[in-house]
């Protein structure tokens, strides 16, 4: 054992508040609470091996106590509520020696210890163990059912084009939709796709995408946990309308430098990461590099000049009052370039008076995020509360978290043609400051907290050439957010959620509140009922056009006095079965209502500010069917199936939005074998995607006033197509199946494995429609259908160490 550090605070007379109104003067203080007088202390620590991995799930206690603890998936622990004085810990693990030491409890303090347990092998009849699993517990504890956890060891069993993708695994759980192969953007319950809060370790992400959308930015091997919120989520998100995808990055706790190496045909990729030698943190980092560019000359000139380049940091540090420091970067970029000449005749484009022929020159496109972020998760021990002044303090339980966060992120897109002559850019900033405080209070776990960012917008189209400026937008709106959440446990039987959250956009002038709730019936240990209803709202848009299947160019523009902030509302029961401790049912209902979106409008002038957008309104609703078999044995994996129904109207015009999938089924398997044998597969099934038919194609004509003429349509003819209803057809049906196997070999005493893998997408090469290519040119005319990914095998290999 090694005690660390020892912290004691000055203790100070307090007077509880019990009036409901102190009560809501606390929630808008700032968060600085200070221990009270009490006669407790308490432990925490950390358990390792001898070889300085982290052990989880040992039991911790204090004999003649009644208090105990089990080591979490890092090795650490805390004992809380003891008694000033001696007090002998024990700490007991499978396959260790047992432990006992004699600390000093401090009162109103922390000691900080370090247990290194001795290997013991312990022969043993044969047993059946069962691990509580993070959706079991979700279960018992969480109201919300709209929620899915994937470990980065689940996302890794699942077919991929190269390389795992935490953002592919997503779009094949309930409730998500991938319109097509070459996007891993996604759409949730009939939302647009900026509706969807991304986040790093608690840090928004606006395009965490490359090549257009065909990869995710989250590399495999620096991904821990991932949680996807599809709908109801409670009152500590905030400025999205449709879902949450948080993303937690790993952590590497074993002492000495452990990593990962990945090479496919697509890129490679390294992560390292170390426990650090006092036991009390971690570091780790990884980096990945496409080597298309390097590759595309061989097949040709004009072949494909692209890349894209990660790089993450993630740093932890134990502090000695026993809470967590930790440290997030990231850095990306995606840049293609290249010749206009491989484009054939020459492109014109103009606006607002300007005209550019670019068929001469180069063009350039880059775009990439880079985000920091600083988190402190500080735990307050028992006695602790919020000071109102005079004396006067609420009391916080026997359990208090304090996190306060302090991050950046930016993304910056930038589109140039021929050297000069046109280019679009865009750049988003978000410094931002959040903070939140949990505690425990008998059947009550509230949670008050707030979030502060001051944003830095540019838009921009001009020819640096002429020096002529086609479009220029700048805007500096400041968010500002207070929530309030309670976890209430009125009955044994039944859980709630409720909170209101307040939020004020200066750009637009708005204040709002929205309200959300949520409950679950437990029926019986193993079987609940669930209901969720709530408001959400969104003040920054992504300005692109659904109906083209492939994202290009992204635009983000903040509500202001032209563009209100939009709002949706959520309703969603459903019903959750679990059959064993390992596998799941769940069925969800969802109906969320639109009142105002926005969409590019095609007659944007560049002269006038703030047509950007055209509004309307919509709906979607459904039901989502999820069952799983967890990863606790040789066979997991899901079933997800969504039958949904969208809508959108403008200016009483009502059509399908080009994301309305109305059944959508995928069937993820994976297979581990004793002889280290990894085996998956994906089946996916959807019927067809809206699109607007084209049903002809006519010749424009342009006036001349000087001859008082119109134009022959020679010798340059410009054909215009004559478009059908808006998104009035379908694609065909979509299905496609995609297999992977992989092998480990462990080599040097299993502290080096390697894993070669092979992943098969589309086995039977099906011709999935991308889009259609129409000519009314010939006679007939003729439609070709572009197809999505065709047979496409992958070979890759892994090196863990």
């Amino acid at each position: 054992m090694i005690v660390l550090a020892r912290l004691s605070r000055a203790a100070r007379p307090t007077r509880k508040l019990s009036s409901c109104a102190r009560l809501l003067v606390a929630l808008v203080v700032v968060e600085t609470p200070v221990l009270a007088q009490t006669a407790t202390g308490s432990v925490r620590g950390l358990v390792l091996g001898t070889d300085g991995d982290s052990l989880r799930g040992a039991s911790i206690s204090v004999p003649g106590r009644r208090v105990s603890a089990s080591s979490d998936e890092h090795g650490r622990f805390s004992l809380t509520g003891l008694a000033p004085g001696p007090a002998s810990i024990r700490v007991r693990a499978l396959g260790h020696r047992p432990a006992d030491r004699l600390v000093t409890v401090i009162e109103n303090g922390w000691v900080e210890v370090i247990f290194r347990l001795e290997t013991s092998p312990v022969a043993l009849r044969t047993v059946r163990t069962e691990a509580a699993d993070r959706e079991r517990q979700r279960f018992k504890t969480e109201v919300g059912a709209s929620s899915v956890s994937m470990s980065g060891a689940t996302i890794a069993a699942i077919p991929a084009v190269g390389e795992p993708d935490v953002l592919r695994a997503v779009q094949l759980l309930p409730g998500v939709l991938a319109r097509n192969d070459f996007s891993a953007g996604y759409n949730v319950r009939g939302g647009e796709s900026d509706q969807n809060l991304i986040l790093l370790d608690g840090i928004p992400i606006y395009n965490p995408f490359h090549l257009g959308g065909l990869f995710g930015m989250f590399m495999d091997e620096t991904v821990g946990d991932v949680q996807l919120l599809t709908g109801g989520f409670p009152v500590t998100y905030g400025g999205r309308l449709s879902s949450v995808l948080d993303v937690t990055s790993a952590e590497e706790t074993r002492r000495g430098v452990h990593g990962t190496v990945d090479a496919s045909l697509l890129s490679s990729s390294v992560a390292l990461g170390s426990g650090l030698a006092s036991g009390n943190g971690s570091v780790n980092i990884g980096a990945r590099r496409t080597y298309a560019d390097l590759v595309a000359p061989v097949f040709g000139r004009d072949a494909l000049p692209y890349h894209f380049q990660d790089a993450q940091v993630h740093a932890t540090r134990l502090l000695s009052t026993g809470g967590t420091l930790s440290l997030t970067g990231y850095a990306g970029q995606d840049i293609l370039s290249g010749g206009l000449s491989a484009l054939g005749d020459s492109v014109d484009v103009g606006s607002g008076g300007f005209r550019a022929n670019l068929s001469a020159g180069d063009y350039h496109f880059d775009w990439g995020n880079q985000i920091l972020g600083l988190t402190l998760q500080q735990p307050l021990g028992p006695g602790s509360e919020i000071p109102l002044g005079g004396g006067a303090g609420i009391g916080l339980g026997d359990s208090a978290w304090l996190v306060q966060r302090a991050s950046v992120s930016h993304y910056s897109t930038t589109l140039g043609f021929a050297r000069g002559a046109l280019e679009y850019s865009n750049r988003v900033t978000e410094e931002r400051l959040a903070g939140s405080l949990r505690w425990h209070t008998g059947v009550h776990a509230p949670t008050v907290g707030y979030e502060f960012s001051q944003f830095q917008i540019r838009y921009g189209s001009q020819s640096p050439r002429t020096q002529v400026t086609l479009q220029s937008i700048t805007q500096s709106p400041s968010v500002g957010a207070l929530f309030l959440d309670d976890r209430w446990q009125p009955a044994a039987r039944l859980l709630l959620r409720y909170g209101a959250r307040v939020e004020h956009v200066t750009s637009a002038g708005w204040t709002g509140v929205s309200p959300r709730g949520q409950a679950k019936l437990f029926l019986n240990r193993d079987l609940a009922l669930t209901a969720s209803a709530g408001q959400y709202t969104q003040w920054i848009h992504g300005l692109r056009n659904e109906d083209v299947p492939l994202r290009v160019f992204d635009f983000w523009i903040a509500s202001d006095k032209s563009i209100q902030v939009t709002k949706a509302q959520h309703f969603g029961a459903g019903l959750e079965s679990w059959r064993r401790a390992d596998r799941f049912l769940r069925l969800e209902g969802f109906y969320k209502n639109y009142d105002r979106l926005y969409e590019p409008n095609p007659s944007d002038d560049p002269a006038v500010e703030g047509d950007e957008f055209v509004p309307t309104t919509g709906k979607s609703y459904g039901l989502d069917l999820y069952a799983r078999q967890l990863e606790t044995g040789p066979v997991s994996g899901w079933l997800a199936y969504t039958f949904a129904v969208s809508r959108r109207t403008r200016d009483g015009v009502s059509y399908a939005p080009a994301q309305d999938r109305s059944h959508n089924l995928n069937v993820v398997g994976s297979y581990r074998t004793a002889s280290r044998w990894l085996l998956g597969a994906h089946f996916a099934l959807g019927t067809g995607t809206p699109y607007t038919d084209i049903l002809g194609q006519t010749i424009r004509r342009n006036y001349d006033g000087t001859t008082n003429r119109w134009d022959t349509g020679t010798p340059n003819r410009e054909l215009v197509p004559v478009e059908g209803e808006r998104n009035g057809a379908r694609y065909p049906l979509f299905h496609r199946l995609d297999i992977s196997a992989s092998r480990s070999y462990a080599w040097r005493g299993g502290r080096t494995v390697v894993t070669p893998s092979l992943q098969i997408i589309n086995v039977y090469n099906q011709r999935n429609v991308f889009t259609y290519n129409f000519d009314y040119a010939g006679n007939p005319p003729t439609r070709e259908a572009i197809s999505q990914f065709p047979i496409l095998p992958t070979v890759g290999v892994r090196v863990e160490f």
